[in-house]
């Protein structure tokens, strides 16, 4: 019987609210997060904390679309489907957030406003949609799979990267261990992305689905209880904040800056690996309590 997450009502700032992502043309920022396998792990890790209702729910309102039907499809969807469609433009700047050091809310609220939206806008605009009477099924379903993914984007720590290289994107040509083979180079906002995912798949033996049950089973239910209360969006992007500081642009010593060009070695992979593990399980819990709230 898949365990349920301790829920509780947002209580997100009303003036975000208020916010819906401006339409806006496609800019160089690169905002795939987590890669396709990280975001099926957290909407995998969300579906395990469903009640039953809510989970059918879910899977009444995703059938309109067979390829994504499920959570774990569906956060899939804003990359593979949505990024190509003009229609969705306007979403594109809600999949990140570009800072420098701590922000008020107020300086939140200002930095959304001039990227014409950002990862908590998305979030809190696709969580209304959801709880909306007003809303038809249809859009709903665009919701979820919305909402499944940004949950995902907010809890990789380069997408709340600094503005200054894009979240880590122009930090590029960087070689790690086998995810690098030969002559391919990646840049370190895909290292976070993919690259530790990819690894922690390949060295294990592993697919996504089974090292999502794997990364549910081991949360602790203090764990799950101490994630959920964190409610807010902005408290997220804090987090994530604090790991591309701490974590995301140095090297495995925790005090030199990592460069164009530089390689990075198993040192490197073990350090950071723990923090993608952590950031999936509390996405995926975290997604569960707002699906949950709003359908429930």
């Amino acid at each position: 019987m898949p365990r349920r997450a301790q829920l509780r009502r947002s209580r997100f700032p009303r003036w975000l609210l208020a916010l819906v992502p401006a339409w806006v043309s496609l800019t160089s920022q690169s905002a795939q997060a987590w890669h396709d396998d990280g975001h099926r792990i957290v909407g995998e890790i969300a579906n395990r904390h469903l009640s039953p209702k809510v989970r059918a729910r879910v899977s009444e309102l995703l059938a309109d679309m067979p390829e994504y039907d499920t959570l774990a499809t569906g956060a899939t969807w804003p990359d593979q489907k949505a990024k190509l469609d003009e229609t969705f433009a306007f979403a594109y700047t809600s999949h990140f957030v570009n800072v420098r050091g701590e922000l008020s809310p107020r300086d939140l609220y200002r930095i959304c406003l001039e990227q014409s939206g950002c990862v908590a806008t998305g979030i809190l605009y696709y969580t209304d949609v959801l709880r909306s009477a007003r809303a038809s099924d249809a859009h709903k379903a665009e919701a979820l799979r919305f909402l499944a993914h940004f949950v995902g984007d907010v809890h990789q720590p380069l997408h709340a990267g600094h503005r200054e290289d894009k979240g880590g994107n122009d930090v590029n040509d960087l070689r790690l261990l086998e995810y690098t083979k030969g002559t391919e180079r990646a840049n370190l906002h895909a290292l976070w992305d993919g690259g530790m995912i990819a690894l922690t798949l390949g060295r294990g033996g592993k697919t996504w689905a089974s090292w999502a049950v794997e990364l549910d089973e081991q949360m602790t239910n203090a764990q799950r209880e101490r994630w959920t209360a964190v409610d807010s969006v902005i408290d997220w992007i804090e987090e994530s904040r604090l790991f591309a500081a701490s974590n995301g642009y140095l090297h495995a010593d925790g005090i030199r800056e990592i460069h164009k060009g530089d390689v990075l070695g198993e040192d490197w992979y073990e350090r950071n690996q723990p923090i993608v593990e952590q950031r999936l399980q509390q996405a995926g819990v975290r997604l569960a309590v707002l699906i949950e709230a709003a359908l429930g």
